[in-house]
Formats: C-alpha cells, structure tokens, sequence
C-alpha cells in the first residue's frame, strides 16, 4: 500500500524573513482547506505549533476552519513541536520544551497531542531523541536526512532505540517531502529503485509544494485521482494512519544516532550560536531563581517566561539555529534572543535583589551575597568590583581586599585588572568562595585587608602551575630562565591555531571533514597578565592572514581545571578557526555530549555536533582530556588534538547548486569582526566519567551571581540552600514551577551511562525522596505540598 501525504513543508524564516513565512503559511492553509471541498478524500498534514498560533492571532475564521477540518478527520496535525527544529544543536531541555509548548498548544486548541514526530527537512537526528520524542507522547517520528548514501540504514522503516531502551518506529522519507523534481506518477514508478524498497511493506510518499509553502495543487491531486483509478493501492493518507497500520515487531530496531548531514550547520554564524547557548541557560537559571523565591514565601510577580521560550524555541528552526538563513532572517532571530535574554535577566535581577533585600548584612558595611543557581554547593572563583571615587579624589588607593564568611573565616582576595579604564576608583578582585546548592553564601567585604597565606600557584617563562595542573605555553619573549618549579602530574600543552580554506557553501554539502589547505597560526607575543596566590593567567597572542587571536589560559588554587579565554578579530572570508588541543592519548576513545546523553565516536577528522563537552580518553580508561565550551557546538578528535571551530565565513545562504557566485554580486560573509567566548580544560586520570563534566559545564554556563549589598537588617539567613542532589552522575536539567503554576517540576538525567540511586531534597520544606536511574534516564518529578509524583516530559502523571 502506497500512503499518498498531501503536505506543504514550509520553513517559517529562511531565504525569507519571518513576516513573509507566517503570511505564506496562512496562504498554504486557504489553499488546503479548499482543495479539501474540491477533492473530499484528500487529507492535509502539518507540523509546528507557532504556525496555527500565527494563524490563530492574525484570523481567528481561518483558525476556526483549520480546527473543524481536524476534528473531522482531514487535517492531520503532526511533530509536536513549537517547530521543526535542528535536531543536535538544541540542548536536552529545550527539546522538552519545544515538546511542551508545543503538545500543550495542540491539546488545548484541538483537543488532541502529536503522536507523530515529523522533521522531514532537519540535518541530523541525535541518538536520545527516541527518549526525548517518547516520553512526550510521540511514538513514531519521520524524517528524511541523512539520506542513504551519508547514513546507510538496512531499512527505510525501523524501530528507532534510544541508549534508555525507549523506542519509536521511525520512517526514512524516500523521494523527497515536495514534488518539485518528480511528480506522484514518476515516484511511485521509481519507487521500486528505491535503495530500500521491499514490495512486502507499505510506503508513504508526500506530494505538495515546499519549503515557501503551498501544498497540493489542483494539477497534482487530478493527477493522484487518475491514479487511484489506475491502481488499488495508492490511497490518500496521514502519517498516523501510516504508522497504525506498521508491524513494529517485525522491523529492525536501529541503536544510533542519524547523522551526518551539511556539517557546516554545526559552526555557522557564531554569534546565533553563543546567543543560543545563553538564552537556554539564562532561562533555566531565571526557573531556578523563581523557585528559590518560592521556597522562601515569595509571591511577587515576575515577568512570564513564556514569550521568551518561545522566542528560544523558534529560533532553534532549523535554517536558523543552523545559521543558513539570509542576513536579514538571522538579525531578526538575533533581535529574538535578546529579547529573551532580557527577560530573563530582569526576572534573575530583581529575584535576586528581592531575596539579598531580606538577608540580615548589618555586621558589614559592603558585602557580597553569591548565589548559586545549581543543584550542588560549589567552591570556584568570582569577580567582584569596588567603587573607590576616594583614589582620584584623594589619592587613596585600595590595595588589597578579603572576604568574610559567615562563620568568620577571612578569604584572600587577588586584585586583577578592572572592567572599566578609570584609573583606581573602580578595582577589581577574584576569591575563591563556597556556595551551597540551589542558595546564597553572604560575605562582608574588608579593604585594604593584608593577607598572608601559602599558594600552590607557581609561575616560570614556560609553564604556570597550580600543583594539580600545568600549563605549558610558548616561552616569553626576552624573559630570564626558569624560577625553580615542579611540574604538576596533570599537563596541557599548548598548540596553535589553524586556518583552513573552506570553498563549501553555508551548509558544507557533500562534506563530512574540512579537509582545506591548512596554515598553523604564528605566535606573535606571550605575556604573563595575572600572577597571584590565588590565579595565574598567560595571554597568547598569534596571527593569520587578517585573523588575529588571544588566547587566555588561567590556572587557580585548588583546581584541576584550566580557563581559556578566547578573543577573536578576524576579517578571513571563506576560512575556519580551529582550536587545537593534544590529548596525549596513544589509544585514543572520543566521546561527545548530546542533547541529555552522551555518545562515542570514531577518531578522525570527520566534525560532528556536539553540545558543550568532548572527551579523548585512552581505551584503557587510564587517563584522558575533556574539552568543554559555552558557546561552540562543532568538534573533531583526531590521533593528536581535539579541535573545535572557533570561526568559519562562508557567505550567508549561499547554497551550491543551484547557485553559483556571479562576478560583481554582493558578497556578505559570516563571522566577521570580533568575537569572545570561553572554555575549560579538564585532564584527567580515569576516562570520561572521572571529571565531573556535566558539574563543569554547569559552572561555565551558570556563573555564580556575586551581588553587592548594603548593610540592613532582614529576616533571612546569611547562607541557605534550597535544593540539594548529590549522587555523581545525576544531573538536573531543570527546577521550575509547574506549567500551571501549583507546584514544583525536578528533571534529573542519569549522564554517566550507569545504573543510579539517588535522594533528592527540598530542605527548607522537609521534602525528600529516593528515585532509581537506568543509563542516561530522564525522570520528571511533580512536588505540590508534600506530595512528590513521578512525571512525563508534558507534567503527566505516569
């Protein structure tokens, strides 16, 4: 049997700005409805929940007419999803939500979920999300890319397996989605040449006009009706009545992810990317402070989040997230960020403000209240400033400061260069603090306080060490020998940049490794810029053609980790930055972060998406390096280094063929100017699961929050913590209210691939329980009162 799926696949913000997709959709949707009276067998599928929400907004009749043809049968609504998103560069928590929002809106406009998932255009599909799309009432999910000759798969029908075991039957789309190079005769004639065609399954086959909208036309369906006359087996159809009529027990079940697919995606446009990156965890932060203020009886009324979740959702459309979209449509997701961005810190601002206005800070003058968006206590370092307007007024310098802990313990503080350049009446400190989980730590502030404690911190024209850690770096220019010093057990050495030509359109077609003439950057200047008890750092400066580069490395007291600080200028076109770092693994194992899970490799130089962390380890599990960043999403990991793409500048939207540049075009390229972004680097013993990678990347993307405060009285505690979940491996996801409102949502997810036991703990309300993890599990967790119910990914109960 032959599934005829009459659909319009339309990307709502492309070679188009996103006021021209949303009209082109509600012209697709007249036109469907009226094919339907003019043709009564005909069944129309679409996706994505902004587009009937544009729809619904704009004209209402419209809407109203779209919802009487679901409730009969004729209009199939599928994916779930805000929009048919990229499918590796959105972090776990947000394909939650685009599943959230979306299932929420269709339950409540048509009175039904998605149970299909429907990416037919997306570039790639991460190995977790069978689990993400399950355990959000979808159970079977079609999509097109990687196509067979990128990802051969024996079946073109399968059970897709999550690592968790969860399953959905999946559907590689043949023939592609729109009929725009063959019509529905000439596919069902090539069908059977198809490269996994078998006579004994059925098929489906979509028809329509794509990606600018369209769907059906007169011409096609007449076309379709001559061949339902000419053969029994070719039907009108929706993917769900497709998947209803699938005998999942005799499909091959598939443990992979599907990739890769246009492997330019992953590092196109780099300020889409960190603005990405940011608006996620702001959100997820501004949820965790918001829950925090409940905690402690706090009911002010905060901005909603919910615009500014979906501004995040839409722009994780693919052709955006994916940066190949016209300039134009990418500023205007760009304007969508910060929006969010702005939202969500004026929300963290004032609860923040809110909570340190209520903390009893009467024994200090100055002080500083961090707070700690996580679920865990961490000790790491802050920045904090003082004004001194007493420096240039009256030459009074503030040379030196510590803080005091609530208990009384006095903690150095190391002056380091201030933010602003106004001489001494702004200074700038780093101290290394303890905050514990999910709360605030309060510290009073003393100048000009003198210190004298022992420091690990060791520095030479070479290396800086902190006796956990070295750093080996290129010697400084006209500097003297060595001071004595020993070289820690855990050593990064450092390795320049490359840059590397790239002639690939936006999207790299046809590419799965940039294998482009290669030329090392040139080392220019090394200066020691901090050199302290408490941190060290050393600035690499090096050039390339018209890219320039510092890179910042830090070492701190007690920590085995190294900060790197990147600082970009580069006006290179047609070039890729890459970042180079030795693993020193002989044997070497590379595992990658994906949306809630992680996965494991092949060593190359092929790129593969990634989220915030890459791990080389030795086969042997002896020792490895762990690569983590907040803002790139685009790695390889060859026999020597693991590389990350700093920067590349293709032209915008330039997609070969059909187009081919003409001599006097404007040319407009990507990633050009400057740019900065930061990363750690985590050697260690044992392999991937030793490093507390996901403890990490969360102290990259959630920094402690030092906030000055005032003296005044208050009814709070000068440290408390609101939430604690300790078990190694667990990681939270998220700690928001409810959609509703009337409770508390915890998301946990098992990381390490490990079966796990943990406790959860709301202190302050005396509420704890005890859940069991499979490897890389996501749990939900429902609290309203005292009452803690297990969820699914929709805040159902199970």
């Amino acid at each position: 049997m032959v599934h005829l799926i009459g659909n319009a696949h339309l990307d709502p913000a492309w070679m188009w700005r996103m006021d021209e997709g949303l009209e082109s959709f509600m012209a697709t949707c007249r036109s469907a409805l009226d094919r339907m009276q003019e043709f009564p067998d005909l069944i129309f599928t679409c996706s994505s929940a902004t587009h009937y929400a544009f729809i619904e907004e704009t004209d209402p009749p419209l809407f109203t007419r779209i919802q009487a043809a679901v409730k009969a049968g004729r209009w199939s609504v599928v994916g779930g999803w805000w929009v048919e998103a990229d499918c590796n560069l959105p972090s776990g928590e947000s394909f939650v939500r685009q599943a959230l929002i979306g299932q929420q809106y269709f339950q409540s406009r048509f009175g039904k979920i998605a149970t299909v998932g429907y990416n037919i255009d997306s570039f790639g599909h991460n190995g977790n999300l069978p689990q993400l799309l399950r355990k959000s009432g979808i159970e079977s999910y079609v999509f097109m890319r990687p196509e067979q000759d990128e990802k051969p798969l024996a079946s073109a029908l399968f059970l897709w397996e999550a690592p968790t075991g969860d399953r959905v039957t999946a559907y590689r789309l043949p023939l592609h989605y729109s009929s725009y190079t063959q019509t529905v005769r000439e596919k069902l004639a090539s069908l059977p040449r198809y490269e996994l065609y078998r006579s004994d399954r059925s098929w489906m086959i979509f028809f329509g006009v794509g990606n600018h909208g369209g769907g059906p036309t007169i011409e096609q369906l007449n076309l379709i009706e001559e061949l339902r006359n000419e053969r029994d087996d070719v039907i009108y159809s929706s993917p769900e009545q497709f998947f209803e009529n699938v005998d999942a027990l005799s499909l091959p079940i598939i443990r992979d992810e599907m990739q890769p697919h246009a492997i330019g995606c992953y590092s196109a446009h780099s300020e889409i990317k960190q603005l990405h990156r940011k608006t996620e965890n702001d959100l997820l932060r501004d949820e965790r402070f918001a829950v925090l203020a409940a905690l402690l009886g706090n009911t002010s009324q905060l901005e909603p989040l919910d615009r500014a979740w979906k501004n995040l959702c839409f722009n994780q459309f693919h052709d955006l997230l994916g940066g190949v979209a016209i300039q134009a449509a990418c500023e205007d997701a760009i304007s969508m960020y910060r929006e969010a961005i702005a939202i969500a810190e004026k929300n963290t601002r004032h609860t923040v403000q809110r909570i340190a206005a209520r903390i009893d800070t009467r024994d200090f003058i100055e002080n500083i209240v961090v707070f700690n968006p996580s679920a865990f206590a961490r000790e790491e370092t802050i920045e904090f400033e003082i004004w001194n307007p007493d420096a240039s007024e009256r030459g009074e310098l503030v040379q030196s400061a510590g803080l005091v802990a609530s208990d009384g313990t006095l903690m150095p503080a190391q002056k380091i260069e201030p933010s602003g350049k106004i001489g001494e009446d702004r200074v700038r400190f780093a101290s290394i603090v303890s905050v514990p989980a999910l709360g605030w730590a309060t510290f009073g502030i003393e100048r000009n306080t003198k210190l004298d404690f022992p420091s690990d911190i060791k520095i030479s024209s070479r290396q800086i060490t902190n006796g956990l850690i070295t750093f080996a770096h290129p010697a400084i220019l006209n500097k003297g020998e060595d001071r004595n010093m020993a070289t820690a057990s855990e050593y990064v050495e450092y390795m320049p940049a490359i840059l590397i030509e790239d002639d690939s359109d936006t999207w790299s077609h046809g590419l799965h490794a940039f294998n482009g003439k290669r030329k090392q950057f040139e080392i220019i200047e090394v200066q020691h810029i901090e050199e302290g008890p408490l941190r060290a750092g050393v600035r690499i400066v090096s050039k390339s053609g018209e890219a320039r580069l510092e890179e910042e490395y830090f070492v701190s007291k007690g920590s085995p980790v190294i900060e790197v600080r990147v600082h970009i200028e580069s006006f290179e076109k047609r070039k890729i930055i890459k970042l180079r770092f030795p693993h020193k693994c002989k044997n070497p194992v590379a595992r990658y972060e994906i949306p809630y899970a992680s996965i494991e490799r092949p060593i190359g130089r092929n790129e593969w998406p990634g989220q915030s962390w890459v791990d080389v380890s030795e086969r042997d599990g002896s020792r490895g390096l762990s690569l983590i960043t907040d803002s790139k999403y685009s790695y390889s990991a060859d026999e020597e280094c693991i590389q990350v793409i700093a920067a590349r500048s293709p032209l915008y939207a330039h997609h070969e063929p059909p187009h081919i540049v003409q001599t006097n075009e404007r040319l407009r390229f990507l990633d050009q100017g400057v740019q900065e972004f930061r990363m750690l680097l985590v050697p260690h013993e044992g392999d991937w699961r030793t490093p507390d990678l996901q403890g990490y990347s969360e102290q990259l993307h959630q920094p402690l929050i030092a906030h000055t405060e005032s003296s005044h009285a208050g009814n709070l505690p000068k440290i408390f913590s609101g939430f604690i979940s300790v078990t190694p491996g667990i990681q939270i996801g998220a700690i928001k209210m409810t959609e509703m409102g009337d409770g508390i949502i915890v998301r946990a997810i098992e990381s390490l691939g490990e079966r796990a036991t943990t406790s959860f703990q709301f202190p302050s309300r005396n509420i704890q329980w005890q859940s069991d993890f499979s490897p890389f599990e996501i749990k939900s967790f429902r609290i309203e009162g005292n009452i803690v119910t297990e969820v699914d990914l929709l805040e159902r109960p199970l």
